[in-house]
């Protein structure tokens, strides 16, 4: 019975990672192209300038970062399934709040804003639930 759970559960997380680390490799290729990622997040008042830029490139090394731990995790993802709660909050639940400031602050749209909100909050159950659900697999 153990195993038959381990044959669904362990796809789960793999899945889990995949699509986490995908999802954060467009974002840092994004932040390296900063006019394509002001665009794309639909900033109303975005002024490029080498400060922003440094930022931005800082913000794409640790995506980056991010992307390849989520890979690291998936060679061994019943051990490694805390990474997911790691991503699920506080990184994706920031970036939520991030966003939601933005909005409030006039920076962006909630129409330009929500589309994303719900891609994190669906990343946000995905990643918990997997990591749940990982919790009463064997490795």
């Amino acid at each position: 019975m153990s195993n038959m759970k381990n044959q669904t559960q362990i796809p789960l997380l793999r899945s889990s990672y995949w699509i986490g680390a995908i999802i954060d490799g467009f974002v840092a290729i994004q932040l390296l192209l900063p006019n394509f990622w002001a665009s794309f997040d639909g900033l109303s008042q975005y002024t490029p300038n080498a400060t922003l830029n440094f930022a931005l490139d800082i913000a794409s090394a640790l995506m980056l970062g991010w992307t390849f731990l989520l890979i690291w995790a998936d060679r061994k993802p019943v051990e490694r399934k805390g990474v997911l709660l790691l991503t699920a909050f506080p990184v994706i639940f920031g970036l939520a709040l991030n966003n939601i400031s933005a909005i409030v602050s006039g920076l962006r749209s909630f129409q330009s804003t929500f589309p994303e909100l719900i891609l994190q909050m669906g990343l946000a159950f995905l990643f918990i639930f997997s990591y749940l659900n990982g919790r009463r697999t064997t490795a």
